[in-house]
């Protein structure tokens, strides 16, 4: 199906415009309108902002997989997302299931880390062992091989509840160890961070990944008992080492975040980390909400919304999903930013009232439509 979008503002985070302009939809591509084309349909999107798809890079899919799962095309095309990355619910002794029975039966694009403890995260009662000892590398490295258009990253997972701080000195750099020999980052996981956050990034390279880096559980979050962030992820940030917001229910503190972002210290990629917990609940709720608390928290929606597309399709290396360029895939969502109050809370009894919020009115995925707000065109 063809179709016409017009009137919207485009947003395009790859090429760094906001412009007032008309695209068309047509083979699955964006493309240039044609004058005296018919289109299956013409989508007046005045006062809207026309972006790429979400890409949330952080989330959990494998439903009935893991206790943490939740339905892929339901999560994801109501809120704007047309490519999920799930954060490393399987590990190499489950991935393949999962990857032949939830990813193949959905239609939101569902990319992949992988825990590097086997087991993966199927449930919430006892953790998966880090222990370098059961690194299974052989069979790792063979998925990396095997599945290179799906397998983005190596994920660890580092708490006091999960790892000893002698046992993470030592399993962090063999799980980076692993991931160089694959290609790929590595994801790192820090609420209630088993040793100070800086001494773990002092352990990353360039293109490595912090995530839930505004969780306020524990003695090392981001922020040293001065309130100001750690000198030592200041370093890591120049040396390359990236940070993720992703949300979640148990792993993001308001004040931890408010003052952060104050310091400049923004996220580079902004995730729900979206799972059974919080499905469309406070205090994750959806990425739209957590992309709009962002903006309330000072940032410019135009870094808000590349932190959650052109950010994330860089390191998925499929830059063209981060893009309104003619040529390049129709995965773009159409958003109205509507002024209102809206309550948010955190884990830690924090709340916080926003002014606005990104209302997802349609989403497309290859060109076909997947979503449509109720009373919008």
């Amino acid at each position: 199906m063809d179709f016409l979008i017009t009137g919207g503002e485009i947003l395009d985070p790859s090429a760094k415009t906001r412009t007032r302009a008309d695209i068309a939809i047509v083979d699955g591509k964006i493309a240039k309108p044609e004058s005296g084309r018919t289109y299956r349909q013409v989508i007046d999107a005045s006062g809207c902002i026309v972006t790429p798809g979400l890409i949330d890079y952080h989330t959990h899919y494998f439903l009935n997989g893991s206790e943490n799962g939740v339905n892929p095309d339901a999560s994801s095309f109501c809120c704007g997302i047309t490519t999920a990355v799930d954060g490393g619910t399987c590990g190499a002794g489950g991935y393949e299931i999962y990857r032949r029975t939830v990813m193949s039966l959905s239609e939101v694009r569902i990319l992949n880390y992988l825990l590097v403890a086997s087991g993966g995260q199927s449930n919430d009662r006892y953790p998966e062992n880090l222990d370098p000892e059961f690194f299974d590398e052989e069979k790792i490295l063979r998925l990396f091989a095997e599945y290179p258009d799906n397998l983005v990253a190596l994920k660890t997972r580092i708490s006091h509840s999960i790892i000893t701080p002698e046992l993470a000195r030592v399993s962090i750099p063999r799980t980076v160890e692993i991931a160089q020999k694959a290609g790929v980052p590595v994801v790192v996981h820090v609420t209630d961070c088993s040793i100070p956050l800086d001494e773990l990034a002092d352990m990353l390279r360039p293109g490595d990944v912090i995530c839930h880096i505004y969780h306020g559980r524990g003695e090392n979050t981001c922020l040293g008992a001065d309130g100001r962030v750690l000198p030592g992820l200041w370093r890591a940030r120049e040396r390359g080492v990236l940070f993720d917001a992703s949300n979640g229910r148990s792993n993001f503190d308001i004040e931890v975040c408010r003052k952060a972002v104050e310091q400049g210290f923004v996220p580079d990629v902004i995730s729900s980390d979206n799972n059974t917990s919080s499905w469309f609940l406070q205090p994750m709720h959806t990425l739209p909400r957590i992309l709009s608390k962002f903006v309330d928290f000072g940032m410019t929606l135009e870094d808000v919304i590349s932190a959650a597309t052109i950010n994330p399709a860089k390191l998925v290396k499929r830059p063209e999903l981060g893009s309104m360029a003619v040529g390049t895939p129709a995965d773009v969502c159409v958003f109205r930013h509507k002024r209102k109050e809206v309550p948010y809370t955190d884990i830690n009894g924090h709340h916080f009232t926003g002014t606005q919020v990104l209302v997802p009115m349609m989403t497309f995925k290859g060109g076909k439509c997947m979503y449509c707000q109720a009373d919008f065109c």
